[in-house]
């Protein structure tokens, strides 16, 4: 099968890149002609919350990129459409998470499907974003209008989808869980070199909060939790791993007025897929305390590394986090909820105690089985 790519890539950075650059790999590797048509940028810099939209990772997939696309450039979206249709693809695969590429998504594909005989389809991280923004329903709309068929990551996506869209044919949405990140490579050293590359006592106790903060993610709640688990465990640490889209004031001043500069490390900054395993290699478990959600890459990160996971159920995130058999799952908003969990989980026997079936559990979660529902769509079409 003949296979574009439309979405961010290489010299962008974020895990949406990250993904596509997987699924482009494992699609080649099903033996499928595959194309990258890609992003100039991610958003006008006035827009752009971090400090670079450029990746400074040196461990990277190659996914030869054709960049055409501009989300504000209209002059680039015609442009987009036609560099796809050099390729004569029978499908065109979108990555859709968030409403402000709308517009130029919809564009690229009517111009697609009144052009050329590619199907086109949205791999749909959220139907319905986690920050509401003026427009939102209206650009989604606009955008889905255009799309043969889509593939919702978690059951509770494909829930919101048809809350907005509750005329979809159902045959044209299909629900495939998140695969994992098995791209990172693991650390050299295991955990004890991790925790001394990070400054960590080979037996303190340590948490990882890792992804960009924002409010919706709750890194405060798990800061208001912190010394509920001191109570516990004293000697506590925690690992903030992730570059702030927040200010970060309200949490300097958290932690000052909760007295834990002295557990809590920050590391304020996007990091490198090559430095990605360390900080999952020094830790005992990753805590999500999110406050909404449709899915988290971050959980397929720590699943892909072996690492147990305490999460809030919210969105799809329970879907995936089997409640005191891969890690926890803990109600939304209450830091007492959360500190009981981590009580829990080293009284369980931490990190060791949950590996097995964290990987078990990561069989569940393949690329494979994107790739076959990708291609389902299209034989099923034909047939």
């Amino acid at each position: 099968m003949k296979i574009v790519l439309m979405g961010p890539a290489y010299p962008l950075r974020g895990g949406i890149a990250q993904y596509l650059a997987v699924l482009y790999e494992k699609l080649r590797e099903a033996g499928h002609e595959v194309r990258f048509v890609s992003f100039i940028k991610q958003f006008p810099e006035w827009l752009f919350p971090g400090k670079t939209q450029l990746e400074q990772s040196e461990h990277l997939i190659d996914v030869h990129p054709t960049a055409k696309f501009a989300p504000l450039g209209m002059l680039s979206w015609r442009r987009t459409a036609k560099e796809i249709a050099k390729y004569n693809p029978d499908l065109v695969v979108f990555k859709w998470w968030m409403p402000f590429f709308g517009l130029g998504y919809w564009a690229v594909a009517r111009w697609l499907r009144k052009h050329t005989k590619a199907r086109v389809l949205f791999i749909i991280d959220n139907t319905i974003p986690h920050e509401a923004r003026p427009g939102d329903k209206f650009l989604t709309k606009r955008a889905f209008s255009q799309v043969d068929f889509f593939i919702a990551q978690s059951k509770a996506v494909e829930k919101d989808t048809f809350e907005w869209f509750p005329n979809l044919e159902k045959h044209r949405i299909k629900m495939c869980p998140h695969p994992i990140y098995d791209c990172y490579p693991a650390f050299d050293g295991g955990r004890l070199a991790a925790r001394e590359a990070l400054g960590l006592a080979a037996d303190a106790k340590t948490l990882l909060f890792f992804g960009f903060v924002r409010e919706y993610k709750g890194l405060h709640l798990l800061l208001d939790a912190l010394p509920l688990i001191r109570k516990t465990h004293p000697g506590i640490r925690l690992l903030v791993v992730g570059e702030f889209y927040d200010s970060r004031d309200s949490y300097d001043k958290k932690l000052q007025e909760l007295q834990l500069q002295a557990c809590v490390s920050i590391r304020d900054d996007y990091v490198p897929n090559e430095e990605v395993g360390k900080y999952f290699a020094a830790a005992d478990c990753v805590v999500l305390p999110y406050r909404s959600a449709t899915q988290s890459g971050i959980i397929q990160v720590a699943y892909a590394l072996d690492m147990p996971v305490i999460t809030t159920d919210v969105g799809g995130l329970a879907e995936v986090v089997e409640d005191k058999v891969t890690g926890y799952i803990v109600p939304p908003e209450n830091p007492a909820a959360l500190a009981d969990a981590v009580n829990k989980f080293y009284a369980a026997g931490g990190r060791p105690a949950f590996e097995d079936n964290v990987k078990r559990a990561a069989r569940q979660f393949s690329w494979e089985g994107l790739v076959k529902t990708l291609t389902e769509f299209i034989e099923e079409d034909k047939s």
